[in-house]
């Protein structure tokens, strides 16, 4: 687990020796009543020491995953309150102690017993009390400098005066103002602030501070049984201890997951793959798609009835949409593999599927967008405009957005069949799209990534370095990752304009990159070259490989990736009979107990 995370499981008392508060007795360090003398034949005597934490050391992952909820460590402040003593007043001066008069909080150790105070300390002790405030002022100052010769009477001052200075102010806040404090510092250093004592951990144990460090995050609630659900009540705060451990799995989890294997397109492509985190789909030029159960690696349906190779695929929790070289879309049950519409229209291959709720957006070779209704099998719309085939489209419930090999991207409010934005700049064909709702960014064999504004319908940036053909992007934020047929990576800021990192080096791909995904803070990327890539999302660091199939740079290929957060699923085989086509997953998830 990387060290971000160690302590984050760590009660106080698992600190690597015993308090020595845990045994102490309220009653050794109280005094009710107690003459002026007697206070300061105590005064005199022992320096109290204040209590030291023990020494710390980096725990193991071992170490850092071990909890307890019943913390019984003090705090240092609680510690100073116990032994500190209310206003004690005196009976055997001639001048009596008024409130204002009196000696506030002196700490008093119960041992050793020291000798008493002599006549004259009790005598000047008395007119010190008598003096009015500016007068005592004027008076320590006096006996500082009288003491500053002697560097032991100075020692003995500060180490009486520095512990009324020392404040925790975690716990002497009200408990509002302490969380507001903690909401500001890394979800690591609340962890380890956790360790500090009882009062800090039940203030950094609070559910609603998790959920804020969470949710800044974008980690999800876990509902899942986990190996620390009896180690760690907090559900947010356990969330994101499986989330580290998921991001040092991928890191540096060895050895690698078991990867499960699943065979049934023979020989042919995998041409198209989704996944749910439960049910794999893969399409096949050979007319078919196969669901596939993540839970016992098994293909549940094999969906038969297209004419023509399946190009592209969408799902829902429900229902599978598949586009073929039928000119042909389908919606199958994803249950029961019953095909329960075919929709007609398209006069060429259904090249291109965008899924937005009920409504799927289909590009063809036929040079049209159609819009449909997956439940009710209903053509809502035909948009027209493109003078060559739709390669890629995108639809977020509000625009549709379709890139074709006549160069140009269109813009359009399907509702009202128009279009709205021609987007013209690219000189070769456009083969892929990201939309966010606000930016489009197209990939184009002219070896152009262009970054355009979907309201405004311009170009804002020209993103160049490639030296081929853009085959996959994904957009994060203001974060895109490119992937291209020049075998390299990009990693790009589309509000700057500028490329971050470039994914090479000698660890890069050996030829085309397929596809990329970005998972956690990581970038995945997939080859001709028969391997996948990790990389790190925030250095551009290579970081291992993934998989590397047995005929790596003999004709393997990786065609396809997709990623949860945690596992990764891959269409593999060859060009030349070198492999077997198959689907390979890799799960990361080493938290979650399987029911």
């Amino acid at each position: 687990m990387s060290s971000d995370s160690v302590g984050l499981l760590s009660s106080p008392e698992r600190s690597s020796s015993p308090s020595s508060l845990d045994h102490i007795d309220d009653n050794d360090y109280l005094i009710s009543t107690a003459t002026t003398t007697q206070i300061f034949n105590d005064y005199t005597g022992t320096i109290l020491q204040q209590p030291r934490s023990p020494g710390k050391r980096q725990l193991t992952i071992e170490e850092s995953l071990i909890t307890t909820n019943d913390p019984k460590r003090l705090c240092n402040s609680n510690f100073r309150e116990q032994i500190d003593l209310n206003l004690i007043s005196s009976t055997s001066l001639n001048t009596p102690l008024s409130s204002s008069n009196s000696i506030d909080s002196l700490s008093i150790p119960s041992s050793p017993v020291t000798p008493p105070l002599s006549a004259d300390v009790i005598n000047w002790l008395s007119v010190f009390l008598a003096m009015s405030n500016d007068d005592r002022s004027r008076a320590t100052e006096a006996l500082i400098r009288t003491c500053s010769t002697n560097t032991l009477q100075l020692n003995h001052i500060k180490n009486q005066i520095e512990p009324y200075f020392q404040r925790d102010f975690i716990r002497d806040l009200p408990r509002e103002l302490a969380l507001h404090v903690l909401k500001y510092l890394p979800a690591s250093d609340v962890a380890r602030a956790s360790r500090t004592c009882r009062a800090w951990y039940e203030t950094c144990n609070d559910i609603l501070l998790w959920k804020r460090l969470c949710q800044t995050q974008s980690i999800p609630l876990k509902q899942l049984p986990t190996i620390f659900d009896d180690t760690i009540d907090n559900q947010w705060k356990r969330s994101y201890t499986c989330h580290k451990h998921l991001e040092y799995v991928w890191q540096h989890g060895e050895p690698l997951p078991e990867p499960l294997v699943l065979r049934g397109h023979e020989d042919f492509v995998i041409t198209c793959l989704q996944f749910d985190g439960k049910r794999i789909v893969s399409g096949s030029d050979d007319n078919s798609l196969k669901i596939w159960s993540v839970a016992t690696g098994q293909c549940e349906q094999t969906l038969v009835g297209h004419n023509g190779g399946v190009w592209c695929s969408e799902m829902t929790d429900d229902l599978i949409v598949s586009g073929s070289t039928d000119r042909t879309i389908r919606v199958w049950n994803i249950n029961t593999g019953i095909c329960q519409h075919v929709l007609y229209g398209h006069t060429s291959t259904v090249r291109c599927l965008a899924l937005h709720g009920d409504i799927v957006v289909s590009g063809s070779r036929d040079a049209t967008v159609r819009v449909w209704n997956i439940r009710t099998g209903e053509r809502l719309h035909m948009l027209s405009g493109h003078t060559a085939a739709v390669r890629c489209v995108c639809y977020n419930g509000k625009y549709v957005v379709s890139g074709a090999y006549d160069h140009t991207i269109r813009v359009w409010l399907p509702d009202q069949e128009r279009c709205v934005h021609t987007l013209e700049g690219h000189t070769n064909r456009v083969y892929s799209l990201v939309f966010d709702g606000k930016h489009i960014v197209s990939g184009s064999l002219d070896c152009m990534i262009r970054v355009w504004d979907v309201e405004q319908g311009t170009c804002i940036h020209q993103l160049t370095g490639h030296l081929s053909l853009t085959s996959g992007m994904q957009l994060r934020g203001n974060i895109l990752v490119s992937g291209n047929a020049d075998s390299t990576v990009k990693i790009w800021n589309i509000d700057s304009g500028k490329c971050l990192h470039t994914l090479a080096g000698r660890n890069k791909h050996a030829s085309a990159v397929t596809w990329v995904q970005v998972v956690l803070n990581y970038v995945v990327s997939s080859g001709d070259d028969g391997t996948v890539k990790l990389w790190d999302l925030e250095t551009g660091d290579f970081i291992r490989n993934l998989v590397a199939l047995e005929s790596t740079g003999n004709g393997g290929v990786v065609w396809r990736i997709k990623c949860t957060d945690s596992a990764l699923v891959c269409a593999a085989g060859s060009r030349n009979s070198t492999e077997d086509t198959k689907v390979i997953m890799l799960d990361f998830d080493r938290t979650t107990i399987c029911s």
